[in-house]
């Protein structure tokens, strides 16, 4: 029987420090795909996956209980990630802008209509990273890990209506760099 976030957190607290592991892994894909975002390296986003953890091990103390722990870590992975990228980012950012202007329209048979939606998500990922940083995050929480505005305005510590208006104008964006790529 899988334990609750709080249960496991609460003996981590009390000293068991092997009940952090079930954490780990009930969230390390969440955190280690945050991180590949902002680096677009999976050597990189592992390493930053393994600080974030290793922080939220130390920082246990400050966690709350009754509030979700899924929240309180993936704002401690959003600030890191934060940091990454005021460091790095605008080479990654060059980076991706470059391979996106060298993308060409492809055929529409079988494979090749498969490889097509492939660029095509490629290219709505691209065109995320260059949303601003809080508006991407909250875009792929909403509609990728299925968060609820609640626990998004909680992780950001913003109202919920703050959350509806970023995810309406980041969503408007998207569709606007995405008509003026296909044109």
């Amino acid at each position: 029987m899988e334990q609750s976030d709080e249960v496991l957190v609460s003996r981590v607290q009390e000293g068991s420090s092997e009940s952090f592991a079930p954490l780990v892994q009930r969230y390390q894909r969440p955190v280690f795909n945050l991180m590949y975002r902002y680096t677009r390296s999976e050597q990189e986003a592992a390493d930053l996956t393994q600080e974030v953890f290793l922080r939220a091990y130390e920082k246990l103390a400050s966690y709350r209980p009754g509030r979700s722990f899924f929240s309180w870590l993936f704002a401690l992975a959003s600030n890191r990630a934060r940091d990454w990228h005021r460091k790095n980012g605008r080479k990654i950012l060059h980076e991706q802008s470059l391979r996106l202007a060298g993308q060409e329209p492809g055929p529409v048979s079988g494979q090749e209509k498969r490889l097509e939606e492939k660029e095509q998500l490629e290219l709505v990922e691209a065109l995320l990273q260059r949303l601003p940083a809080r508006t991407r995050e909250i875009l792929i929480l909403r509609y990728r890990h299925e968060r609820s505005i609640r626990e998004i305005a909680t992780i950001f510590a913003c109202s919920q209506s703050a959350v509806k208006m970023r995810i309406s104008r980041g969503l408007r964006e998207l569709q606007d760099m995405m008509a003026n790529k296909e044109t």
